[in-house]
């Protein structure tokens, strides 16, 4: 069960990473809404 846990954990973890590289790269849809990011996620950018 404890491995099943950690397997899951991980994949969450991966999971949000990844979510976070790809809004780092993006731009809001909205035209007036922009929210500040935060420094760990603009260090994640490719430009």
């Amino acid at each position: 069960m404890q491995r099943i846990t950690r397997i899951v954990k991980k994949t969450i973890v991966n999971m949000a990473k990844r979510s976070a590289v790809v809004e780092a790269n993006t731009t809001c849809p909205c035209i007036n809404f922009q929210p500040k990011e935060p420094q760990s996620v603009k260090k994640l950018r490719k430009f």
